[in-house]
């Protein structure tokens, strides 16, 4: 790395890296603070942010996001609804499928954990202009596309392995 001093792309780089790496221990502090366990946290995140865009969620497509087997994300969902953060209800339209919704609890549990994050990195967006913010944006979306795009090879070399490891006919 010594080599890279004075790279500006380099340097962007390790600020991501960085900024990724203290996210994590954000999330890390908080379960630690809130006795609870890091995939309850991000199912209650990732469950808002479904109701968030005005649809429902599953257990079974929790676990699929989250990649959690049934047995795993029904403990999960168990934990939540236990701690007041999730309900389970029937979903209106059929009644065999079971939907999971947050509740006041686990909003105000989710904003816990937000709400001040949001609070400090609005502060710091204080202190650029808004053409200034607008690169920012560009960098961050492009960045998160180019993971998501990586996250989507990976997973597609996951997938043929898998495949092959159920048929040992495959080559």
């Amino acid at each position: 790395m010594a080599n890279e001093a004075g790279n500006p792309r380099a340097e962007v780089v390790r600020l991501t890296q960085r900024l990724v790496a203290e996210a994590e221990e954000v999330a890390h502090a908080f379960v630690l603070r809130q006795g609870m366990h890091s995939t309850d946290v991000d199912a209650l995140l990732r469950v808002m942010a479904t109701e968030g865009r005005g649809e429902a969620m599953t257990a079974g497509a929790l676990g699929r996001e989250l990649r959690l087997s049934t047995g795993a994300i029904t403990a999960v969902v168990d934990r939540l609804e236990k701690s007041g953060a999730l309900v389970r209800v029937r979903d209106g339209g059929d009644r065999r499928k079971v939907l999971v919704e947050t509740t006041s609890r686990g909003r105000a549990l989710a904003e816990e954990y937000s709400g001040p994050v949001r609070a400090r990195i609005d502060e710091v967006l204080d202190q650029f202009s808004a053409g200034q913010l607008d690169v920012v944006s560009r960098y961050l979306a492009a960045a998160a596309d180019a993971m998501a795009a990586h996250r989507r090879h990976l997973m597609s070399a996951v997938q043929t392995l898998d495949a092959r490891t159920r048929d040992p006919r495959k080559p």
